[in-house]
């Protein structure tokens, strides 16, 4: 037994060198971070959902918008769930009452507050709102270009690009819509990743 462990201590030494105790110093600096993504909402294009006719005729874009907001909060399969359940045209109270039937918490203005709408870009949610005359659309927060904020709007009649309208004209029109937004409370999507550090 004490023969083994005299070869054991022996051998530590020898370890130590052959792993290489006395390495290089690593030279590590940061990166600048990227400026933050705009929209701060932004949906990939391939989950953008199309409008679609349910069975009284009726474009369902309440339910369309809410697909695209579950799916950007991570609620793909409720999205899915949902679409294959609702159709054709809504109103914001019966609305409520399939969210509150389903189990889904929320929060919402019937008063185009626009303080539900910074909370809603601010927290990276994302909200549907009454947007253009009998229309439902999903606002994915507020942008900033040439030094303006703008609301960018996921029109489900043209999925595939986001729509800007100034922020002060965007309000005045929304309150005249009727000033209905809803966000669902989930987690959104992770913010893009980027490389915080480089080796020199």
């Amino acid at each position: 037994m004490i023969p083994s462990i005299r070869y054991m201590l022996l051998f530590i030494p020898l370890l130590s060198f052959a792993i290489g105790c006395d390495s290089k110093e690593v030279r590590v600096r940061s990166l600048s971070t990227p400026p933050t993504e705009q929209p701060t909402a932004n949906l990939p294009v391939e989950l953008h959902q199309r409008n679609w006719t349910g069975k009284l005729n009726q474009g369902s874009c309440v339910h369309a918008s809410l697909v695209n907001h579950f799916r950007w909060l991570n609620q793909y399969e409720l999205g899915e769930r949902w679409r294959a359940t609702y159709s054709d045209g809504e109103w914001d109270s019966r609305l409520r009452d399939r969210l509150d039937a389903a189990g889904i918490d929320y929060s919402y203005t019937l008063k185009a507050d626009p303080r539900f709408l910074d909370w809603a870009s601010a927290t990276r949610r994302g909200a549907i709102l009454w947007w253009k005359p009998a229309h439902c659309c999903t606002f994915v927060g507020w942008v900033m270009r040439d030094g303006k904020q703008y609301a960018a709007i996921l029109d489900n009649n043209y999925p595939g690009r986001f729509e800007l309208t100034p922020r002060d004209q965007f309000i005045r029109l929304w309150a005249g819509y009727g000033g209905f937004a809803l966000t669902v409370i989930h987690d959104p999507a992770s913010s893009l990743t980027y490389r915080s550090y480089e080796v020199y």
